[in-house]
């Protein structure tokens, strides 16, 4: 089983590294034989590639795979694990204006893994519809938005929450004067 905060992390590093060596994901993606959509849900954590794929990802970086996890440490050894609202990480996805994300924790569950993450939209807020290999939960906190699932458009209030297959289009619109705060859990399959 993989443990979800390792891939979290490998997914961050690849980000990281492919920005400090100047490479759009397009670059990359060329350099290493993949879809940039698949580059980019591997680097937003939403998909867990195969080992010989990871491994051409990391050697299209020109870094060994030694020094790419030469730096990352993993916290263990106690029964639960607590996240003080100081210690979320700012974090982005699909570079969307006015999205504002914060990694919360997580954590992996058979045959897929569990990441929480806490959503700000700004007032007009809006992209394009995403995809993931999974299923997603969203808690509205505090506001009101539209959710857009395929062709249909809910209504969603403080309070409210939906689950849906994530692998249909998705988005959540902001046409509010004021911020969407929501609570995102993202149940990802591995493959």
């Amino acid at each position: 089983m993989v443990d979800n905060e390792v891939v979290s992390r490998i997914a961050q590093k690849i980000k990281a590294t492919r920005l400090e060596k100047n490479l759009t994901i397009q670059e990359l993606a060329s350099r290493s034989n993949v879809s940039k959509g698949l580059l980019s849900k591997v680097e937003n954590s939403r998909t867990i590639p195969s080992l010989p794929v990871f491994v051409t990802i990391i050697q299209s970086l020109d870094i060994s795979l030694k020094d790419f996890f030469q730096d990352m440490v993993l916290s263990n050894g106690k029964d639960y694990l607590l996240i003080k609202k100081d210690q979320y990480m700012p974090m982005e996805r699909e570079g969307r204006t006015g999205f504002h994300y914060e990694f919360i924790l997580s954590q992996n569950i058979t045959n897929c893994s569990m990441d929480a993450v806490l959503l700000t939209l700004e007032p007009g807020a809006k992209g394009k519809p995403t995809t993931t290999d999974g299923y997603e939960f969203k808690y509205i906190i505090s506001g009101s938005c539209e959710y857009q699932i395929n062709n249909e458009v809910i209504q969603l209030e403080e309070g409210d929450s939906i689950y849906f297959d994530a692998s249909i289009p998705h988005i959540p619109v902001n046409k509010s004067r004021k911020k969407v705060v929501m609570l995102v859990i993202y149940f990802i399959l591995s493959k």
